[in-house]
């Protein structure tokens, strides 16, 4: 089995450029990504602007984004995850050594009333990561804080083969967590979460993509649109937050606009109504 995929059999440059102009240019919704932060401004906007900012609290504040990519994991952000990071950042919880001396000393539904979440699971994987945090800081022991050593590992982490990795190994945690650390950690990489799967699947005509390829495949987007890949995925989850909706197809939309737009219906209307570009309802 092919380990990537070339964007060109699909879309070409010019329609991709297209596809990802006409996305960064609708406004967030409130249920998109960052929507709690800055409003509904453009959404490659919102990108570039949390682009610039991504690792800037693991710097600081390593154990809070730690605690957000753990919580963060197959959770809506917004809803769930956001209130109670916000919360935790107004406590004095700063390093990952704090963290771990509170994980051993605090009793386990302690913990789950502090981070918000009465979740085994999350709380074994919160754990562990801090388990491999250890191993991780003597694979680069020339690194003076934690972010350093941390960052050290983001950047070279062989996704290929994350399996081995210190952080891959552990029970739980699958490819996209693993990046969303790296990610958090200054790497410059992509998340392959739901909402970057549903963008390439609706958008581009993408599915069923192990997460590898879908990485490969970001990256190649990233190149033709002249977006580092880090960008790319914040279009695609700000996108894909606000403007697909879970418990509906998205094909389901496109197919009512087809019928709407054989109907005569104006295409402003049929966009207005649909949330769809006009160059998407061009194109159905």
């Amino acid at each position: 089995m092919k380990k990537t995929i070339n964007i060109a059999d699909y879309k070409s440059n010019d329609e991709i450029k297209s596809i990802v102009a006409d996305i960064g240019n609708l406004p967030l919704k409130e249920g998109s990504h960052g929507y709690l932060d800055v409003g509904p401004i453009r959404i490659i906007d919102a990108a570039i602007s949390s682009t610039n900012n991504y690792s800037t609290r693991s710097k600081t504040r390593p154990a809070i984004s730690v605690i957000d990519v753990v919580l963060a994991a197959n959770r809506n952000y917004n809803k769930v995850v956001a209130p109670n990071v916000k919360r935790i950042e107004k406590t004095d919880l700063n390093s990952i050594d704090d963290l771990k001396v509170m994980l051993s000393s605090k009793p386990i539904e302690e913990f789950y009333e502090f981070w918000g979440h009465k979740d085994l699971k999350k709380y074994n994987t919160l754990n562990s990561i801090i388990d491999a945090v250890d191993v991780i800081k003597e694979m680069y022991p020339n690194q003076k804080t934690e972010y350093d050593y941390i960052n050290q590992w983001a950047i070279n982490v062989d996704i290929n083969n994350f399996k081995s990795d210190p952080i891959g190994k552990i029970s739980n945690i699958g490819v996209a967590t693993i990046q969303h650390l790296r990610m958090a950690f200054g790497a410059e990489t992509i998340k392959p979460d739901q909402r970057v799967k549903e963008v390439l699947e609706y958008e581009f005509g993408l599915e069923k993509m192990n997460d590898i390829k879908i990485i490969n495949v970001m990256e190649q987007i990233a190149k033709i649109v002249n977006l580092s890949v880090l960008a790319i995925d914040q279009v695609f989850v700000k996108y894909g937050s606000g403007y697909y909706n879970r418990t509906s197809n998205k094909l389901n939309i496109k197919e009512i606009a087809k019928r709407l737009k054989n109907l005569g219906v104006s295409i402003d209307i049929i966009s207005q109504a649909t949330d769809l570009s006009k160059t998407q309802i061009n194109k159905v």
